[in-house]
């Protein structure tokens, strides 16, 4: 074993693989507040973009409307909506609110992160895999994020602890071993429901068991451990599969996900975890692989010693045995499954492995050895980060989305004509056939509160789905008595404005302002 790899490894944690929860509970705490914090920072100024308004859609309906949308789509996130469901009846909705959960659940993670880590390696490597975490480009924008994504990062570091401390118990008592093996199988089961990719760890947890059974440990108590995450995995899956057959069912809300190809390497080696930060992905890449030769050297010294071999810790899952699976596993599963069955891999779906990336570079960096080099490659880190972290809290930097502007634009105009009564029309929005620049409406309610919606059908809440249904224009003509003012907002690629200009102009209307923004248009007739 190299002096590099000695050193990465010689603070390491007992070796009975404790976590080590009284001793690191401070390095935690201020990892996970450092997580927080910076995923919070200007986490307001992006604006609301499509799969944000969709949790907003779903969650600011009652329980029942809820239960009946879930029943024809989005079950996959329907543990995730029922949660923020409840967080906003209580605080209320504002973007800030909405984002204000994940930016906690990178905290969260991030601390979680940290005792894992410290349960197999020094102090140093858990507390730089903690910070580099919070550092990753996929990871400062899940911090930011209206969705599930930081949620399930969360989870997958909670759900590989609980493996962990239930493999430990293989030499207890039965009763002891299937209480622990019971709460993994629970554990698994709310991870997958709330982000039914997150089977793929459980996989991936089954490749480490047997990683360490085949690595020379086949002692009865490593042997109880595997069958006990092969009863606790198998019985995760037979309570699963009623979800995982209604997810099936409602596969076709995910059509617009390309099929494998070779720019989905791209996607792997660059958007997954680095969120297209190219001089950020090369340093990582080169960190991890410094990270996996450093724990394989560990791997062959302990192999090599008989003292470690006969240790109490010989029994327990090496960090290189956790780690790896962990990256892998879901990646290649993911992309197997969308080659051989139906497309299914989109790079931010695999954000909750962003944590194994975290800890190999981590390892990277201590092995480094001499503190002054670790912490200038670490600042290199922050330096390569901060472009991005820069841009995803610009306000269009979500998919592009001006439609806090056009938010900002509606309530400033209404200002100046206090006392109209105003209708708006609903025009199509970029990129997403199924939906109406109402979504703006439902990210920014404020701005559009009191606007005769002249198209409105039926409303979202009462659809079973995301969004509402709308009658042509020409039927609803009758809509327009008493109404002073016409607002129309509609995409600028599909472009709505002749054939929308014209039909008021039948009802007495025209046109006496237009506004251009990223990606809208909006414009304000009179009669």
């Amino acid at each position: 074993m190299t002096s590099a790899s000695a050193t990465a490894m010689r603070p390491a944690a007992p070796a009975s693989g404790r976590i080590p929860v009284r001793r690191g509970y401070r390095d935690a705490l201020l990892v996970g507040l450092f997580g927080t914090l910076l995923s919070l920072a200007w986490s307001w100024q992006p604006s609301i973009w499509f799969d944000e308004a969709a949790t907003v859609s779903a969650t600011m309906r009652s329980w029942p409307e809820l239960a009946r949308m879930l029943h024809t789509i989005d079950a996959v996130h329907g543990l995730y909506y029922a949660g923020m469901h409840l967080w906003l009846d209580l605080v209320g909705y504002t973007p800030f609110t909405l984002r204000l959960p994940s930016a906690v659940c990178v905290g969260v993670a991030a601390a979680l992160l940290l005792l894992l880590v410290r349960s197999r390696a020094s102090r140093r490597a858990a507390l730089l895999a903690g910070i580099v975490f919070c550092l990753l480009p996929r990871v400062t924008w899940m911090g930011a994020e209206g969705r599930s994504y930081a949620l399930t990062a969360a989870l997958a570091v909670a759900l590989t602890l609980v493996f962990l401390a239930a493999w430990r118990r293989g030499p207890a008592r039965r009763r002891v071993r299937v209480l622990w093996w019971t709460l993994y199988g629970v554990t698994a089961v709310v991870g997958t429901v709330t982000f039914i990719y997150l089977a793929f760890l459980v996989a991936a947890h089954g490749l480490t068991a047997l990683w360490t059974l085949w690595a020379g440990r086949r002692e009865r108590a490593v042997r109880a451990s595997m069958l006990g995450w092969a009863l606790g995995a198998g019985a995760a899956a037979v309570l699963l599969m009623p979800f995982a057959l209604s997810v099936v069912r409602q596969s076709g809300q995910v059509s617009w996900i390309a099929p494998i190809s070779w720019g989905s390497w791209r996607g792997v080696f660059l958007t997954q975890w680095f969120y297209l930060n190219r001089p950020f992905a090369l340093a990582a890449w080169a960190l991890v692989a410094v990270g996996l030769v450093t724990l394989v050297l560990a791997a062959r010294q302990r192999r090599g010693s008989r003292s470690a071999a006969a240790g109490p810790g010989s029994r327990n899952p090496s960090l290189l045995a956790i780690t790896l699976p962990w990256l892998v596993v879901p990646t290649l599963g993911v992309i197997g499954v969308s080659a051989l069955v139906a497309p299914l891999y989109s790079p931010r779906y695999l954000t909750f492995c962003a944590p194994a990336v975290a800890i190999l570079i981590g390892v990277g960096l201590e092995a480094l050895r001499r503190r002054w080099l670790i912490v200038a490659v670490l600042v290199a880190l922050v330096g390569l980060a901060a472009p991005q972290f820069i841009a995803q809290r610009q306000p269009e930097a979500k998919q592009n989305s001006s439609w806090s502007e056009v938010a900002d634009l509606i309530t400033r105009e209404r200002a100046a004509h206090p006392g109209e009564t105003a209708a708006i029309v609903y025009g199509p929005v970029r990129q997403h056939p199924s939906a109406t620049t109402r979504v703006i409406a439902y990210s920014y309610p404020d701005a559009f509160d009191g606007l005769i919606d002249v198209k409105l059908k039926t409303p979202a809440a009462q659809t079973g789905d995301l969004w509402e249904t709308r009658y042509p224009l020409s039927e609803v003509t009758d809509r327009f008595a008493g109404v002073d003012a016409v607002w129309l907002v509609t995409s600028d690629k599909q472009d709505w404005r002749p054939g929308v200009t014209a039909k008021l102009g039948d009802l007495g209307y025209s046109r006496v302002e237009e506004w251009a923004l990223t990606g809208v248009n909006v414009l304000r007739y009179e009669r």
